[in-house]
């Protein structure tokens, strides 16, 4: 049994200690954030597993690494003592009358990035039978079947449940510039211990992370979720518009998370009138129940981003940073917090993104 100090308690940090867990590890988690993960650019975000969709507007990579994510997901939570919410559906594409020009840009684009299997393009009648009440706006559709989604919000629940039990888990003020002797003063003050302790240190601080990742930059991103009892949407859904697309992803119990900006910027304040105006019109131009949704959360955070907007891992003289997962936390977390712990147990045959680390 090794011993491991994972830095940060968001999406990766998570994910990264429960994996050492489950492994067998002893894990002691320091972080800024609150338990509930709060402050977490992953407790804010739809959360969707969209490897084809997300690698039409960027690289053939991004859909290798994301299905690899798509498999590791349902495995993944079925270790968990209570079910989070896994929807399995797919994403349906659709495109209103003016838009129809963005809706074949993106299928010439997919159909020259993707393989044919990976989607199919369903008419009115076929739209209907998979999802009745998007149907009623739209003619057509494309549909990718290899993609999901989850309630982030349960999966920080149960996880941050299970951490508290097994870990060490301290609340510190932010830490700026990891080196060693930072770590053995935050060891020190907040844990007790050397920092020599432990095996290795695994830095997954996000935006945090800036002064140990000189080219990591923040991308802000606005969602809203909804509330919305008139609405029954099984997929994910994204929306075609000139400036962006709007995704939305639905939640148990009638809610749904719509978001769709990507600003470059590291600007952590409340959503502008203009990103609220276009998203809640977007939400009613799907779906004419959102008329009545009750609007629960209106929200911005800062995504953490490298120039290719691909994750890393690298290997310092204290342990590990791994960062960079831009807006695809949930889309690239498991497969690469899957190779972080191959290259801890010294099992580098298993590891499958090599190319995108520095170890």
């Amino acid at each position: 049994m090794s011993r491991y100090l994972v830095i940060g308690s968001g999406l990766i940090g998570r994910l990264t200690a429960w994996r050492l867990i489950q492994a067998g590890h002893q894990v002691s988690i320091l972080s800024k954030d609150d338990r509930q993960g709060s402050d977490s650019a992953g407790y804010v975000a739809a959360s969707m597993v969209a490897p084809a969709t997300e690698a039409i507007s960027a690289e053939p990579m991004v859909k290798t690494v994301g299905l690899r994510s798509y498999e590791l997901w349902p495995e993944w939570l079925k270790e968990l003592a209570e079910p989070v919410f896994y929807q399995n559906s797919g994403t349906l594409v659709v495109a209103h009358n003016g838009d129809q020009a963005e809706m074949a840009r993106f299928q010439r684009r997919a159909s020259h990035v993707l393989e044919d299997s990976d989607f199919r393009l369903l008419d009115r009648q076929a739209l209907a039978d998979r999802e009745p009440e998007l149907a009623d706006n739209f003619g057509q559709a494309l549909l990718f079947e290899q993609e999901s989604c989850l309630d982030n919000r349960q999966f920080y629940q149960r996880l941050g449940e299970l951490l508290a039990q097994e870990c060490d888990w301290q609340q510190t003020e932010e830490i700026s510039e990891l080196n060693q002797a930072e770590l053995e003063r935050v060891c020190q003050e907040y844990l007790g211990v050397k920092a020599s302790v432990f095996d290795s240190v695994l830095d997954c601080r996000g935006n945090g992370g800036k002064a140990n990742l000189s080219n990591l930059r923040s991308v802000r991103g606005e969602v809203i979720r909804v509330y919305a009892p008139e609405v029954n949407f099984t997929h994910a859904v994204r929306l075609m518009h000139p400036r962006y697309p709007f995704y939305l992803a639905p939640r148990p119990n009638h809610e749904y998370v719509l978001g769709a900006t990507v600003i470059e910027s590291d600007d952590r304040s409340a959503v502008t009138v203009r990103s609220g105006l276009e998203m809640m019109s977007a939400l009613y131009s799907l779906h004419k129940g959102f008329a009545e949704a009750r609007i629960l959360e209106m929200t911005a955070h800062c995504r953490p981003g490298l120039p290719d907007n691909m994750p890393t891992i690298k290997r310092t003289d204290w342990g590990y940073i791994v960062n960079g997962f831009y807006r695809h936390g949930y889309l690239f977390g498991p497969a690469v917090v899957a190779d972080l712990t191959a290259l801890l147990a010294g099992k580098t045959e298993q590891v499958q993104f090599g190319a995108l680390y520095d170890v």
